[in-house]
Formats: structure tokens, sequence, C-alpha cells
């Protein structure tokens, strides 16, 4: 994938033209979905950790990192509500007191199967959050909360752990607040887009397209799913072809 483009030494407004016939037979992948689905989570959390504390500290401010983490007794039931109404809780919170909610949140499992939430809330010097289960904003269990002093390393160690035991179904594996949606969506995006872009860049995801809306440029993806297998999904580079791309 070194050599995804081909300059054909036509000069087009800046298109660079993409082979697809020369692409060997081995170029497959296999992708399994868990391990695809926690490189995706840490990429995008780290991205995201990293795009708050320098906003922060280039705006002038001065911030710590709460870390806070929920979890479920017994008797209680996981429902997919219960942390977007926390989150919900702590920005109404922040916003009472001049400050906008910035933060990620990471959904984990015990060695039983019950979940749990860890926080990580970038706040102005000076703010110090509830605990959820104190404000009533938690029903479901106890919660903890405590300072972090080395944010991006400890949020590192989480988005590395994956899920080793299954997730309740239809869970969200990990939330982002206080990102603009365009650098978000630049770290979502597959590896091949990104290698032709940058992260100020306009990304969306449009059906089969994939668009560069900053560039002006849409592509569809190089890869076809060729089967399902007990290791992953079975991908196949087919590169690129004229139909394949368009100028928006």
């Amino acid at each position: 994938m070194n050599e995804l483009l081909q300059n054909t030494g036509r000069d087009t407004a800046g298109l660079v033209y993409l082979g697809t016939n020369q692409t060997p037979e081995n170029r497959q992948i296999v992708i399994q979905g868990n391990q695809k689905r926690v490189s995706k989570m840490r990429r995008v959390l780290l991205a995201a950790a990293y795009h708050i504390q320098e906003y922060m500290q280039e705006g002038g401010f001065r911030c710590r990192v709460a870390f806070i983490t929920t979890t479920y007794r017994p008797d209680a039931e996981w429902m997919p509500n219960q942390i977007t109404g926390l989150m919900d809780c702590y920005r109404k919170w922040c916003k009472r007191r001049g400050a906008v909610i910035r933060g990620v949140w990471v959904l984990e499992t015990t060695k039983a199967g019950k979940p749990h939430y860890h926080i990580a809330l970038f706040l102005p010097s000076g703010l110090t959050p509830p605990k959820p289960d104190k404000q009533n904003w938690w029903h479901y269990g106890m919660t903890n909360c405590k300072w972090a002093y080395r944010p991006i390393g400890y949020l590192a160690k989480y988005a590395s752990k994956g899920f080793q035991h299954p997730l309740p179904k239809n869970a969200r594996l990990y939330g982002v607040y206080g990102v603009p949606r365009i650098a978000l969506a630049y770290w979502r995006a597959p590896a091949w887009l990104r290698k032709m872009a940058s992260p100020s860049d306009d990304i969306r995801h449009v059906g089969e397209w994939w668009e560069n809306r900053t560039a002006g440029i849409a592509y569809r993806s190089p890869w076809i799913i060729d089967g399902f297998g007990p290791d992953g999904i079975l991908l196949i580079w087919i590169g690129w072809n004229y139909e394949d791309i368009y100028f928006l």
C-alpha cells in the first residue's frame, strides 16, 4: 500500500490518477471485528484528548482532568441511554458554571460481563465535578472520582485494554464531547484516506463514498469484502479506476 498514488504526468487541477490493474493478488488482509473497533477507539480517543488539551492550553486556560468511574449493582440493568443521561447532567453542570463540557468516556466489561464506564472530564482549574451517585445522576451503582496527573497516559491504558468479554447488545464503545466534528471525522476515517488528507480537511462518509470536501474529491473504498471466516472479515485490495473518483 506504499504505492497507492501513481502520477501519470497529466496536469489536471492537482488530480493524482490511481492505478488498479497492477495490484498483486496477495494484497489481502483479515480484519478482526473486535480488534478493529479497539484500534479505532484508541486512535480517536487519544486524538480527541490531545485536541482538548492543546485547545485549552492555547486558550490560556489551566485545566485539570477528572477521571470518573461508574459501576452497576448486581441487580441493575444496563441501558444505552444511561451514559447519555449522565453526560447530559455534566454538560448542564458545566454550562451553569460558564464552562463547556470537554471529555471522553470508555465502556468496559468485568469478567462477570458487567459493564462499567470510565469518564475523563477536562475542566478549568477551580471546578471540581460532583460524584454522580451523590447527585442522583447515576442510580445504577457506585461511582468514583479522582484527579489524573497524566491523563493522556491514563487514557492510553484504558483505550488499549479493549474488551475481552462481550459487550451489551448495541452498546457504544466510547464517546467524545467538545471536539469539532472535522477533527473527529479525520481520525475516524480509514488509514488509506488519512494518507491522502490532513486533519483540517472536511471528511464525510456518504454511502459507499468518502468525500474530502476541502479538496473537492470523493473516493470509493479501494477494499472490498471477499468473505467471512473464523478469524474475521477477508478484505481484498482492488484499487481505483476513474469511476471510483470524482470531483465534488
